[in-house]
């Protein structure tokens, strides 16, 4: 439950991928202050997982996820439960 909670609105699968080792001092946070608008962090972090070679939905998903802060955070989090899923 804890890790439903986490991630919501995502919906994870049962078996998840291990996260890139270090992944916490490598991903770009975004808090749409800065001069990097949405679109252009978008871009970012799908470079980011080209360039690290991540291809597994789930941790793509997950990184998204923690790479948001403050009140894009909570706008995410805001979706409803299971709104977000990996095809």
């Amino acid at each position: 439950m804890a890790m439903e909670n986490r991630y919501a609105p995502l919906v994870l699968p049962t078996q998840l991928h291990v996260m890139p080792a270090d992944y916490q001092s490598k991903i770009l946070l975004f808090d749409a202050t800065s001069h990097c608008t949405a679109q252009q962090h978008v871009n970012k972090i799908s470079d980011f997982f080209e360039l690290h070679e991540i291809d597994e939905a789930d941790v793509q998903m997950r990184l998204f996820a923690q790479n948001l802060i403050g009140d894009v955070k909570k706008w995410f989090k805001a979706f409803p439960s299971h709104h977000i899923v990996d095809l």
